[in-house]
């Protein structure tokens, strides 16, 4: 049952610019990147046509209350934890991309102990600070990328990709 999955790359990003940015991605991504298909796992509850099917979980924090925080990241944890495994279950993912937000976690935590490559792009809107969620996956990713060059002192082992 497992072995006839078909191949798909993972997509994880997050609301707004996030989502923009994936859009951006996936336009301008090579042909061959394109020759496998995409599913996605998000909070954007709009049907993209770039997938071939999308998953739905929380946002991994609310960033306006730290009580809520907890609450939320606890839920978070549970629900992309039971959206990778049914993901896991159905698909073979021979890699995942995120442009964020802390979305990206537990996804990456887990395709990383499952040997899959994970591509991470610190969102567009950090140009002189780093994020929470880029701040964890920076130790993460296979690879890492910056679109603003003054975060490389950040993370001095990231790739310098420019902006989507």
């Amino acid at each position: 049952m497992l072995k006839n999955r078909p191949e798909v790359i993972l997509m994880v990003y997050g609301k707004g610019g996030h989502a923009a940015q994936m859009t951006r991605f996936i336009n301008g991504a090579p042909e061959e990147l394109k020759s496998i298909p995409f599913i996605a796992l998000t909070d954007v509850e709009t049907k993209d046509n770039n997938f071939i099917r999308q998953f739905y979980c929380i946002e991994a924090r609310d960033k306006f209350s730290h009580f809520k925080n907890i609450i939320t990241f606890i839920l978070y944890f549970f629900w992309s934890l039971a959206q990778m495994t049914r993901i896991m279950i159905n698909y073979r993912v021979v890699s995942m991309i995120s442009t964020g937000p802390g979305l990206a976690v537990v996804p990456g935590v887990i395709c990383r102990l499952f040997n899959i490559k994970v591509i991470y792009f610190e969102s567009w809107s950090r140009v002189f600070t780093p994020s929470l969620a880029g701040k964890v996956m920076y130790h993460v990713a296979n690879l890492f990328f910056i679109q603003h060059e003054s975060l490389k002192k950040h993370y001095p082992k990231s790739r310098f990709f420019g902006r989507l």
